[in-house]
């Protein structure tokens, strides 16, 4: 078993506390439109006592949707939203809001 293998596998994000797209242009010089959904932060299950995980979806960034852990949900939305800001670091002319609206769930 990988050390990974214990996280959970979503395949959507049911709870979306933030949704949005943000126009960016690549390190490649490619302007790309991403989806961004950080969803509520949750217990791992029978773990609630001292590990938490918050669901993060970036198109185009991150594979699929990762669980990023932290020892309670404040920890966990932090660490999340740190994935976050690197995304928005490592692009250029990053604005919020661009495209169609996010749809239901990630």
């Amino acid at each position: 078993m990988s050390n990974q293998d214990w996280r959970p596998r979503l395949t959507t994000i049911d709870d979306p506390i933030a949704d949005d797209r943000w126009s960016h242009t690549t390190q490649e010089g490619e302007t790309r439109v991403s989806r961004i959904v950080v969803g509520r932060p949750q217990p791992l299950p029978g773990e609630a006592d001292r590990a938490w995980y918050c669901p993060l979806s970036i198109e185009g960034y991150l594979p699929g949707i990762k669980c990023v852990m932290g020892v309670g949900p404040v920890d966990a939305l932090m660490n999340a939203m740190t994935l976050v800001r690197r995304f928005f670091e490592e692009n250029s002319d990053v604005t919020p809001r661009a495209g169609e609206p996010p749809s239901e769930g990630a």
